[in-house]
């Protein structure tokens, strides 16, 4: 599902830089997600011309905290 997201967000956001990396065991096996990059056109011709940086991970409670950073 997650290609389907990466296709959608490429066609409703032209300009836009998103890219996807998975892993695979062997080149037979179904990917593992490993991370997702966006930048939206909008933030690279906006006043400030950055980008939002977001982090996801889990802690040791196997939460899942997200951290986001504008720069």
């Amino acid at each position: 599902m997650l290609w389907d997201y990466v296709e959608k967000l490429k066609l409703k956001n032209p300009g836009s830089t998103i890219k996807m990396a998975v892993n695979r065991v062997t080149p037979e096996s179904p990917p593992h997600f490993k991370r997702f990059y966006v930048c939206f056109e909008a933030l690279k011709r906006g006043p400030f011309k950055g980008e939002l940086l977001a982090t996801v991970g889990r802690d040791g409670n196997n939460q899942i905290p997200i951290c986001l950073g504008y720069c």
